[in-house]
């Protein structure tokens, strides 16, 4: 089947294009310095795609300086021996236009944005669409807040998307455990009606948790979310190349977060084992521990069990978000390990509690 459509996809699963070996041909004036820079953001999320943000923020008011964007335009010069086509003033006046104009088209719902979609490609061993064109477009409506953006693609790859004869598996899990709500967002089609309890509004958890990752390449890295639901966090991590576990000892979460890694193509290691008593763990240099710990406050045995496995498991950072009594969780967790500094990164909400998002630093 050939042919292309246009399709909304969910902004976690939108990627900057990697250039492939083949296609280093392809680029004028071919540098290995060149690509040495291509790399530091090829093939990572819009999400954390920072010499671009830095650019619309700066246009927003939220950014003082587009150093990083301005830093980014010239090497892509500079590494192929080519001076770049515009100073940094004319460069970002002409940026500066064109955000303006794709901002009224988007207050008008006009045509610019609608007619013309980025054009993405289905990244199959990553679970993700890698953006082909359109990165200035994407960062642009991802600062401006969407969650959703309408892509390009082809009718191959939105089938293989879609992955219809895993669907029935999730509806399974659905009806089996008669489940009505979801705490995080589903990123497949059949799902984009059903809100979530979180993770809905820019910026959300996984925005702000990415902002203070900064460019920090993933791949590789070893990550653990404790009580990951329905994986949600955890396959974002595996999409970026970490090798994640991720435990959910409630069983309606856990099938659900099993079928979910099926059907979005995302694979991480899921288990059904409660954290302080797993005999499953290894060392992790990033931890995920959002609205799990106050549900342990009241047990004391388990509560110091838990907080022994953090200091054995987790080496470099942990992102926490407290339950209603922040500070009590907080005092717990630096008394009782050896995290040496804490960075609140947000003031949060959700379920009725006025909740924090932060992360806990053992360097």
């Amino acid at each position: 089947m050939s042919g292309y459509l246009n399709v909304e996809v969910p902004i976690e699963l939108l990627f900057t294009d990697l250039v492939t070996e083949e296609g280093k041909k392809d680029i004028q004036n071919y540098t290995d310095r060149w690509y040495e820079h291509h790399k530091l953001s090829a093939d990572m999320p819009i999400m954390r795609f920072n010499s671009h943000k830095s650019l619309y923020r700066y246009f927003m008011n939220e950014q003082a300086s587009p150093s990083a964007y301005l830093d980014w335009y010239k090497k892509i010069y500079i590494t192929r021996g080519i001076e770049p086509p515009l100073k940094d003033e004319k460069l970002i006046a002409f940026r500066k236009d064109q955000f303006h104009m794709m901002k009224a088209d988007l207050s008008s719902s006009g045509d610019f944005l609608h007619i013309n979609p980025p054009l993405v490609k289905f990244n199959r061993a990553g679970g993700y669409f890698n953006l082909k064109d359109g990165h200035h477009r994407s960062t642009f409506l991802y600062c401006q807040g969407k969650r959703r953006i309408k892509v390009k693609m082809s009718n191959e790859d939105y089938i293989y998307w879609m992955n219809i004869e895993k669907l029935s598996e999730v509806d399974k899990s659905f009806h089996r455990h008669q489940r009505s709500l979801i705490y995080t967002p589903i990123l497949h089609p059949s799902y984009f009606h059903l809100k979530s309890e979180r993770d809905q509004t820019y910026p959300t958890r996984l925005d702000v948790i990415m902002d203070f990752l900064g460019s920090r390449s993933l791949r590789g890295t070893k990550v653990i979310d404790i009580g990951c639901n329905i994986g949600y966090y955890a396959r974002h991590f595996a999409r970026e190349g970490a090798h994640v576990t991720g435990l959910e000892p409630m069983d309606e979460h856990y099938d659900l977060a099993l079928r979910l890694n099926r059907l979005e193509k995302v694979n991480f290691n899921l288990l059904p084992d409660r954290f302080e008593s797993s005999s499953r763990l290894q060392r992790y240099e990033i931890g995920l521990l959002l609205t799990v710990f106050y549900h342990l406050m009241g047990d004391r045995v388990i509560r110091n069990a838990f907080l022994r496995k953090i200091n054995q498991c987790v080496t470099d950072m942990l992102f926490w978000e407290s339950g209603g009594e922040p500070e009590t969780e907080k005092s717990l967790l630096l008394q009782n390990t050896h995290f040496t500094r804490y960075v609140k990164l947000a003031a949060t909400s959700g379920t009725g509690k006025v909740r924090e998002l932060g992360v806990f630093l053992k360097t």
